[in-house]
């Protein structure tokens, strides 16, 4: 084991190795979840780092499903005007254009009538 040598060295391996990301991933996660026993929900987290990769991890690896916005109920319920909310608005905006479209051209469909004629 190598003995650290300077302050800048000590900073290099923590962010080579994305030690602050696996923290703050560990501790988001128990601040939402607050397990009864969190040494051992720290170990079942930790044996799912590795199979995320720790190059893979940030804050919300473990809650990121718990975002409101994940949820396609809750999402339509935000109106916050963050990033998300303008997404849910232009996809709404899409869905209703897509169906205005539709009822327009039933609309504007008129089949071919067959009309009999005199020779």
């Amino acid at each position: 084991m190598k003995m650290a040598g300077t302050r800048e060295q000590a900073k290099q391996y923590l962010a080579t190795h994305r030690i602050p990301q696996m923290f703050e991933s560990l501790l988001s996660c128990l601040m939402l979840e607050r397990p009864e026993d969190p040494v051992s929900y720290i170990e079942r987290k930790m044996s799912e780092l590795k199979q995320i990769g720790l190059e893979n991890v940030n804050w919300e690896t473990f809650v990121f499903h718990m975002h409101p916005y994940r949820d396609p109920l809750r999402r339509t319920m935000i109106h916050d005007e963050s990033k998300y909310d303008k997404e849910r608005q232009l996809e709404e905006e899409a869905k209703q254009d897509k169906e205005r479209d539709q009822t327009q051209s039933q609309a504007s469909y008129k089949p071919e009538v067959f009309q009999l004629t005199e020779t």
